[in-house]
């Protein structure tokens, strides 16, 4: 494998950036060997020709544009070296058949000879002019064809969510900017280089060798120069590590080899490892929020139980004590309010846990609705039943115009969010305060809004309320973990509508959700009479 090997110096073989130079990618595109010759010789023959046929009509010096033009043409055509032999060639034509005394290289007039010198110095001169000009366009048109390449490749890159997708995206670029093969290989946890487990593309390499890969990786250096199988290693890398090997495999080795491709090489590389650590960065913001967000959920969550449970149970605790302690001391009505000072402690550790349990459950996708048709004052009705004893002594208007069509809900779930509703504004709201529930329509919504007539909700608070664990500064003495009105909306989205809430200007908060009403209800059969 030493044979393989290169110095360890820059993975292009630079230590310093070489000057952008195309004329070797020139010099190789351009028509070479005899081929060339031939035609400065032919196109010489054919200006002979002309010139012959032109002679009793032109004077000498116009019979000169006629050899300058073959030289122009070669030179365009076939580069320097054809454009030079068509001049010298021109030039003793010239003096030899248009020149007294002809087939002598020797004018009779000397002034014949800064003519044929001129010519000679004005047909170089112009044949290098051509080269040029040939040689510029080429340069426009190859830094044209870099700069399309690297558009459409970091274009794509943008777009990429996952690593496979750059790879791919890689692959295919690079394999159509260098008529190669291309695989992209990544270390495992112990830093070795390993095949890709995705489907292979038509583009991939499938036979490249991985000691040389390896080798490659650990010293951050091209490999695979010397190698018979032309197959080059180059190491991915940013700014403080390698993250990978790409194994290139050309059809015509001599293209990589040119200066201008190793740049365009080295600028597609760059890109693609700044795209993998793009990535890799936005997965481990994404990792560190989630354990950001998890922590605080987490200590939420304990602080909520930890304060939540600790009451009702040194109430349930102290309540049954001093029944069990009771030596007929306490009086018929002391013994009734400790037990139910028992059992409403018990009911709120029973909504506590249940609330932590629907939640758990709502985040963890496992609720199955049982969608029906429910008319919304059935529904309506039922909650205010349920909710008797927490609505003593507070007026509820409902308000509910006739036609309201019925709901294609899971009506026990519907029934909790307003349950949870209606809860919050009696906890929340002077007591014997009203209540006032409406319900209307818009287009393909049902609406049902819970008002109250409390304080309402601090400015800015009207999303952040829904968030789980979320209580304002007034809740924190209130019972409750701040999951309930997070269980609303988490309800609201599974049956495609949406929850919101709103201060009004009459003073107090209202909270309506809305319910898609994109089914038509069934036709009910008639009653026999």
């Amino acid at each position: 494998m030493r044979n393989c090997q290169n110095s360890p110096v820059d993975y292009l073989g630079l230590k310093e950036p070489r000057p952008y130079r195309i004329e070797p990618y020139l010099r190789r595109n351009s028509l070479q060997g005899w081929a060339g010759y031939v035609w400065a010789i032919l196109i010489t023959a054919i200006n002979a020709l002309i010139g012959h046929v032109l002679y009793q009509r032109l004077e000498l010096s116009n019979l000169v544009m006629v050899f300058l033009l073959g030289v122009v043409f070669i030179a365009m055509r076939f580069g320097r070296g054809p454009s030079i032999v068509a001049s010298l060639l021109g030039v003793a034509v010239f003096d030899l058949f248009f020149v007294a005394p002809y087939l002598s290289l020797s004018p009779a007039n000397s002034q014949y000879l800064i003519t044929l010198l001129a010519m000679l110095v004005v047909a170089i001169v112009i044949s290098n002019l051509m080269i040029n000009v040939k040689s510029q366009a080429n340069i426009a048109a190859y830094r044209e064809r870099m700069a399309t390449a690297l558009y459409a490749m970091s274009k794509e890159l943008a777009t990429c969510q996952t690593e496979h997708e750059i790879v791919c995206t890689a692959i295919r670029h690079l394999s159509r900017e260098f008529n190669s093969r291309a695989v992209i290989l990544f270390a495992d946890a112990v830093g070795q280089l390993h095949y890709p487990h995705a489907p292979e593309l038509p583009e991939s390499l499938r036979a490249a060798d991985l000691l040389l890969a390896q080798w490659s990786l650990d010293n951050d250096s091209l490999a695979g120069r010397d190698c018979p199988s032309q197959t080059r290693y180059f190491p991915l890398h940013d700014e403080d590590k390698v993250m990978g090997v790409l194994a290139l495999l050309p059809r015509d080795s001599v293209c990589i080899d040119l200066p201008e491709q190793q740049q365009l090489l080295e600028t597609l590389l760059r890109q693609i490892a700044q795209a993998l650590s793009r990535l890799r960065f936005a997965e481990q913001a994404k990792s560190t929020q989630i354990q950001i967000e998890a922590e605080r959920l987490r200590n939420a969550l304990l602080s909520a139980i930890s304060h939540d449970l600790r009451t009702p149970l040194s109430t349930i605790i102290g309540s049954a004590s001093a029944l069990a302690d009771d030596e007929g001391h306490l009086q018929a009505s002391d013994r009734l309010d400790l037990s139910r000072a028992i059992v409403d402690e018990a009911e709120r550790m029973t909504l506590l846990i249940n609330n932590l349990l629907d939640m758990a459950r709502l985040d963890a996708g496992k609720v199955e609705l049982n969608k029906q048709w429910y008319p919304v004052e059935e529904i309506i009705g039922s909650v205010l039943t349920r909710q008797h004893k927490c609505l003593q002594n507070r007026p509820v208007k409902v308000t509910m115009p006739p036609g309201i069509p019925m709901l294609y809900v899971d009506a026990v779930m519907i029934e909790q969010v307003l349950i949870n509703l209606i809860e919050n504004a009696v906890r929340y709201t002077p007591k014997a305060s009203g209540l006032e529930i409406t319900v209307d329509t818009a287009t393909q919504t049902a609406r049902i809004s819970v008002a109250d007539h409390g304080a309402g909700i601090p400015e800015g608070m009207e999303e952040k309320l829904f968030e789980k664990f979320y209580q304002t500064r007034n809740e924190a003495a209130q019972s409750g973990v701040g999951l309930g009105l997070a269980i609303c909306r988490a309800i609201v989205e599974a049956h495609g509508g949406r929850i919101k809430a709103h201060n009004r200007p009459e003073g107090g908060a209202v909270f309506k959700l809305e319910l898609p009403l994109d089914q038509t209800p069934p036709e009910l059969a008639p009653e026999d009479e």
